[in-house]
């Protein structure tokens, strides 16, 4: 069996939540993967795949809007797979008909109008609801998720499953040396205690309440800063003035491996997301031990459950509320840390990977 697997989103510089789930289903996927099954990794011109050998080949398209029509001329008149397994767009899936697709859907951002407003965002809008009842079957990372498209584009259950994301077994609690401690800190300018976040900085991530509720709690803890880690998303204007305004830490992109050693320096993390299909970062921090606070939005309730501690998204007052019993309470602490390890092991991508082959395998009958 043949699966041609859009993987642009993988071989990206800086990979985000899409990226991190292409990249890291399919290096999990080439540790189990059975005898009679082949992935061709589709990627950009130019673009390098950084896997180790296995049942993988890479073939290459033109960048940009191009890409989506080469590839849709591809699979539709050569016919040289037998499954297209859309990892990160709507746009080939929606015009496909001669090769089955499988569909990964993570979230209906656009549709809750919680996203820009471009061109590419638009056309995913328009082209959801085509995409996912020509697709063969799909894909949803959360419950919350597919929840959302039986809801919103009437998609039968039964052509649903959910698979959940997982956490690397890189992300583990450990203790740095103190070489590697200073190295952290010159090369992202971190001070020695700090609360994380860790994610794109855009209004659907809630940034401004987590700088609100760190200035209210501020005056108790001060010796602990605020740090925001991630690129720049779109609005990010009123952002970029808070972090100016009370003096919070912005140390961009965190390259990937230094993610474990940043989650592991951290004293608490928060995530309190308006809206995720899953929600990776917190996931991470969990399986490094890092008391962690999400909002009670969309699927962060079903991924934690009652390893992390759950706020409004709008009370800020009760997040700085959290952070300030988790500094000071070390009992309080250590439990969330035990907590979120067990949670986190519920979650590892060798399971997403055989649920995503198994998947494939059923609907190849």
């Amino acid at each position: 069996m043949k699966i041609a697997v859009d993987f642009r989103e993988a071989v990206k510089p800086s990979r985000a939540g899409k990226g991190e789930y292409v990249y890291e289903l399919i290096k999990a996927w080439l540790q189990v993967i059975d005898k009679d099954v082949e992935l061709i990794l589709l990627t950009g011109a130019g673009q390098k795949i950084n896997l180790p050998k296995g049942r993988w080949r890479q073939k290459s398209f033109s960048r940009g809007w191009l890409w989506h029509k080469l590839v849709w001329l591809w699979l539709e008149f050569a016919r040289p797979v037998d499954f297209y397994f859309a990892t990160t767009s709507f746009i080939v899936p929606a015009f496909l008909r001669s090769t089955p697709v499988i569909t990964t859907i993570f979230d209906f951002t656009v549709w809750r109008h919680l996203y820009s407003k471009t061109k590419v965002n638009l056309l995913e809008k328009i082209l959801a609801g085509p995409a996912m009842r020509f697709s063969r079957h799909l894909i949803a990372i959360s419950e919350f998720t597919k929840q959302e498209a039986v809801k919103l584009f009437k998609i039968a259950p039964s052509k649903i499953d959910v698979i959940y994301l997982g956490a690397g077994s890189q992300y583990r609690p450990f203790k740095l040396s103190e070489e590697q401690k200073r190295s952290l800190h010159r090369k992202y300018n971190l001070p020695s205690r700090f609360i994380l976040y860790l994610g794109t900085l855009e209004p659907r991530k809630n940034i401004l309440n987590i700088i609100r509720a760190f200035q209210q709690v501020k005056p108790e803890i001060k010796n602990t800063k605020l740090v925001l880690a991630g690129s720049w998303g779109w609005q990010a204007n009123e952002i970029k003035q808070a972090i100016k305004t009370h003096e919070v830490i912005h140390i961009g992109y965190v390259e990937y491996s230094d993610k474990p050693a940043i989650y592991n320096l951290a004293s608490v993390f928060v995530f309190p997301s308006y809206y995720e299909g899953f929600g990776l970062p917190p996931l991470e921090a969990m399986a490094c031990g890092i008391p962690t606070i999400v909002s009670d939005a969309a699927s962060l309730p079903e991924i934690v459950e009652d390893a992390a501690i759950v706020v409004a998204p709008n009370d800020a007052e009760g997040m700085a509320r959290q952070i300030k019993e988790i500094l000071s309470n070390t009992i309080f602490s250590r439990r969330l840390h035990a907590k979120g390890i067990e949670r986190a092991k519920q979650f590892n991508w060798k399971d997403t990977a055989q649920q995503t082959q198994a998947v494939f395998k059923k609907q190849s009958w």
